[in-house]
């Protein structure tokens, strides 16, 4: 459980910090209860049925949770009472797959001081460079006396022959402006209707549009181009010297290649926008192996195909790999678990997510709300690959018990909706007129936009072990 030691009221605290600290408490204490009664009666989203109980020694609850931008500089930083609040949700948990971890750990190492070192650890990544990278990192806060780090932990990567596309596949570009030389009579147009939206009183394109080119298009090379002959290329030589004539073209032509600047080019294969985080743990009986995501956002019909792409490469990487370890007799279960950007679970990425022997149990699938705060998008989720074959009589299998995602709004930060005498958005005006920001908006800042998932997992099969010894010929 948390250490709230440093809450302690002092005799030389002054009275503002007498009252923030009075303050904070009180709100710890029904942020505790509100968790206590959501895990209690947490029933798939059905109000109507509670959730059966359970040894909880039996049973290892793992989550989920994007903390927006944590911790970021941008509006004044997370106050102290918010890292109080962030801890206490973690602490009911027994492993948390975090997204949105930036390059400062400070604020992480504050949670994991609250929640009390002896108790619980972490294991990061490095931050993922390059602009869509956000310089995250992914990381796994976990229980030491639940679950235990089984000592392997890595970053996915993607086979050259298997990386990422945009939509418009391998192209070429010209910054200054691309210098096209058409053959006489050529028209350049489209057959068929052109979807276009209208933005800002101006037309555009809807989605690519692809016009082939007759042969005899010339285009003139951008500045910074280069010609590259490969080595053991035939050329003829004269005193000593490439002899680069006409003469001596059709002798190195079909080997030679063109290297454009190295903006020229688009849709080039990709890697993951920010690297998948993969780590081995064991509770129990039950080895299990987690990777994180934070898929790739993005934005237009582009950006959706690369956040699909994503979701589907990613998938299909860890179901060889799942497939492989299962034909090994390797007894390690596999679960991705993050924030895919899940439009809906209607959406094609939701069902790239589960084409290629991935599933949501039904437990979260069945949840009518969403994971953001607004409740309406499938964002996070969490999935495992299940083999073919069921494990022998007694072996250990995935169960999972009771899920739930968790409105922290409702206790903390609230807001009209919730509280129609905003007792919290006067509390907080000083810091949202500061920064100029809505009050509903900044309280991101301070907890996420997106609300903790987590499920639970069976982790003793002593009894199914010794039956099926019992019951043996």
């Amino acid at each position: 459980m948390p250490v709230y030691s440093s809450l302690r009221i002092g005799e030389n605290d002054a009275g503002h910090i007498r009252a923030w600290k009075k303050r904070t408490a009180e709100k710890l204490l029904v942020l505790r209860a509100a968790l206590d009664a959501h895990i209690a009666d947490a029933s798939g989203g059905d109000p109507a049925v509670r959730a059966p109980e359970r040894n909880g020694r039996q049973w290892l609850r793992l989550a989920t949770w994007n903390i927006r931008e944590f911790d970021t500089p941008r509006y004044g930083g997370r106050l102290k009472e918010s890292l109080y609040f962030i801890a206490e949700i973690i602490s009911h948990f027994d492993i948390v797959a975090l997204q949105e971890v930036r390059e400062d750990l400070a604020c992480l190492k504050s949670v994991i001081q609250f929640l009390g070192r002896h108790e619980w650890d972490y294991i990061a990544t490095d931050v993922t460079e390059g602009s869509s990278g956000n310089r995250e990192r992914m990381v796994f806060v976990y229980q030491k006396n639940r679950v235990r780090f089984t000592s392997i932990a890595g970053e996915v990567t993607l086979e050259k022959s298997d990386l990422i596309t945009d939509s418009s596949g391998l192209c070429f570009r010209d910054a200054s402006g691309l210098k096209v030389e058409f053959p006489d009579g050529f028209t350049l147009s489209s057959s068929g209707d052109v979807p276009v939206v209208k933005r800002k009183g101006k037309l555009l394109l809807e989605n690519d549009l692809v016009i082939p080119l007759p042969a005899g298009t010339r285009i003139v090379l951008p500045l910074g181009s280069s010609l590259v002959l490969p080595g053991g290329t035939q050329l003829p030589v004269e005193n000593g010297q490439v002899a680069f004539d006409a003469a001596s073209h059709q002798a190195w032509s079909p080997q030679a290649l063109v290297r454009p600047p190295a903006d020229a080019l688009s849709g080039v294969g990709l890697q993951f926008a920010r690297s998948p985080f993969l780590v081995t743990f064991q509770a129990g009986w039950l080895k299990f192996i987690l990777c994180t995501v934070h898929i790739y956002y993005g934005s237009g019909r582009g950006g959706l195909a690369r956040r699909n792409g994503e979701i589907r490469k990613l998938t299909r990487f860890l179901s060889e790999r799942a497939r492989s370890e299962h034909d090994s007799d390797a007894d390690n279960f596999f679960f991705v678990l993050g924030d895919f950007n899940i439009v809906g679970k209607n959406h094609v990425t939701w069902q790239s997510l589960h084409e290629n022997g991935f599933m949501v149990p039904e437990q979260l699938r069945k949840i009518p709300a969403g994971s953001n705060v607004a409740r309406d998008k499938a964002y996070d989720q969490i999935a495992f690959w299940q083999p073919d074959a069921r494990p022998d009589p007694g072996s250990p299998f995935i169960d999972v018990g009771n899920a739930g995602i968790f409105d922290y709004f409702r206790y903390v930060f609230r807001w009209g909706d919730d509280d129609p005498d905003c007792e919290d958005e006067r509390y907080y005006a000083r810091h949202t007129a500061k920064h100029r920001l809505t009050y509903k908006e900044w309280r991101t800042f301070q907890m996420s936009d997106h609300l903790p998932m987590w499920i639970e997992l069976r982790t003793d099969f002593g009894t199914d072990y010794l039956s099926a010894l019992s019951s043996s010929g």
